[in-house]
């Protein structure tokens, strides 16, 4: 159901009701406005209060809406499932909208894997970002042991890595030994992880992408010519809501 009122407070707003709902939930979508979702049985006497003292909030947010257009298709970005193909893991994504509230992500391993987003997540960039740092933290856990251990096994040295959201790079070795990976490596399969490192690694003794290159490279990875091809195709695999920018 739906209901207007006149002059300028209350702001027009729609009202849905969900047996599942422990509480009052207010929302403000760029396109669609103030939506309110109530418990069953709810007295609507009681909304004037509940819309007053949240009024601060659903007056910046009904102004952010109005000069800050999101696209439509901007909700779809936030995924309902993260899938790691360099792990082999694919998390749960649930959302928990809470009005007025910072959001807070909180995640827990396990053979079923789940993320949790509490707040306004209402605010797609916003979650989005947050997603990505998750990644970016577990692209650190995963990438640096990862680099370590075929250092040892090529004998290939290294002195630090570095795992960052780069834009056109997989990965990066500098003239002072640094490794530096995408984080965005963790949408990848293993064998294209492994390459990228091994890639990297032979840089510390050639610089150039020369046959000498080449040559230590396919020692270590005989298919490297392959599934560095492979590798090129691999921009795709990176979803939106990761390689999205918002302005």
């Amino acid at each position: 159901m739906s209901q207007e009122l006149s002059g300028n407070w209350p702001p027009p707003y729609r009202i849905q009701e969900n047996p599942r709902a422990q509480r009052v939930i207010l929302r403000v979508r760029p396109q669609t406005g103030l939506l309110i979702t109530v418990p069953r049985g709810f007295d609507p006497k009681g909304l004037p209060e509940i819309l007053e003292r949240h009024r601060p909030w659903i007056e910046e947010r009904l102004e952010e809406a109005l000069t800050k257009r999101v696209d439509p298709a901007a909700a779809d970005l936030l995924p309902a499932t993260i899938h790691l193909a360099a792990t082999g893991e694919t998390w749960s994504v649930a959302y928990h909208e809470k009005p007025a509230a910072g959001l807070e992500l909180t995640w827990r391993a396990g053979p079923r894997p789940c993320l949790e987003m509490r707040g306004d997540v209402s605010r797609v960039p916003q979650c989005c970002r947050l997603l990505r740092l998750w990644v970016q933290r577990q692209a650190k856990d995963l990438l640096k042991p990862w680099v370590e251990r075929l250092s040892r096994e090529t004998a290939l040295p290294y002195q630090r890595v570095t795992v960052r959201a780069q834009k056109t790079r997989w990965g990066s070795y500098s003239s002072r030994g640094t490794v530096s990976l995408n984080a965005a490596l963790l949408f990848l399969p293993p064998r294209l992880v492994r390459l990228v490192i091994l890639h990297e690694l032979c840089h510390s003794r050639h610089e150039r992408h020369d046959a000498a290159f080449w040559r230590l490279l396919a020692s270590y990875e005989p298919l490297c010519r392959r599934l560095d091809a492979e590798l090129r195709t691999q921009a795709r695999a990176v979803p939106r809501w990761y390689a999205a920018s918002f302005h």
